[in-house]
């Protein structure tokens, strides 16, 4: 493919995210206001958010101990907030399947009656929340892997951070990766698996759509419009701006090519 095509392509996709913007407010504790780190470590952590708050409620251990075409049939079990605390966490990788056993996990425990009486509301939310982004991940890291070599050596079962870490696996070169893929996996990582609050989606032909959680006090509620009016509006005027950008890169591509 001719790099001006695959530049076309890259071009498209930012075009294509700036169709809409979402703004959340959401609840994170412990926030330590890092960037995301490369690929395998957020994968990494993205596995271990979910796996951690699965096993709050979920024994894993079976889920991890049987085959893959065995795992729509397995049966969550429940587990007490001691026994919880007590059981080693599986490992997880940077992997498909463990994706896939996550997915999987979140799928069940939401299709089981017996969930109710140990998830609530918010919880059910995170469980979709998972099951969804679990999906997202593993088509991912499968495109990746199809497309470009380099990523076979960093999303295949790697679960050490050291390891990672190391000069002879550090400094081996990262593939590519879309536009697309890259937002996505950001804002999964950017989301674990906190509480939104609030959110507005704002689209380009005008249209506005604001949710809040139905069940906040007042005073929260006062304080987190206050928080999320600010952050709409400094969001909508960086999203005219780079909006302004991408129409000047446009209009010079256009004439770049007219004039040939």
């Amino acid at each position: 493919m001719a790099k001006g095509t695959k530049f076309a392509d890259t071009f498209l996709e930012i075009g294509r995210d700036l169709l809409s913007i979402e703004i959340n407010t959401i609840e994170k504790p412990n926030l330590t206001a890092r960037k995301m780190p490369l690929l395998p470590h957020a994968l990494l952590d993205i596995a271990s958010l979910y796996r951690d708050k699965l096993s709050q409620k979920l024994d894993l251990t079976t889920m991890w101990e049987i085959d893959e075409k065995d795992r729509p049939g397995w049966q969550p079990r429940f587990v007490t907030p001691q026994t919880a605390a007590q059981a080693e966490p599986p490992q997880v990788t940077t992997g498909s399947q463990t994706f896939d056993r996550l997915r999987w996990a979140a799928e069940k425990a939401l299709a089981t009656s017996e969930a109710r009486a140990h998830f609530d509301d918010s919880d059910r939310v995170i469980l979709y929340r998972i099951r969804r982004n679990c999906d997202q991940l593993k088509g991912i890291i499968c495109d990746l892997t199809a497309t470009d070599h380099l990523w076979k050596q960093w999303l295949h079962h790697k679960n050490d951070r050291r390891r990672l870490l190391k000069d002879e696996i550090r400094n081996l070169p990262l593939g590519r990766m879309t536009v697309n893929h890259a937002v996505t996996v950001r804002k999964i990582w950017d989301m674990g698996v906190e509480n939104v609050y609030m959110q507005t989606v704002v689209q380009l032909d005008g249209d506005v759509l604001t949710r809040i959680q139905s069940d906040l006090p007042p005073e929260t509620r006062n304080l987190i419009l206050k928080v999320h009016e600010k952050g709409v509006d400094v969001s909508l005027r960086h999203w005219q701006t780079i909006f302004d950008i991408v129409k000047q890169v446009a209009g010079s591509l256009a004439n770049l090519f007219l004039n040939r």
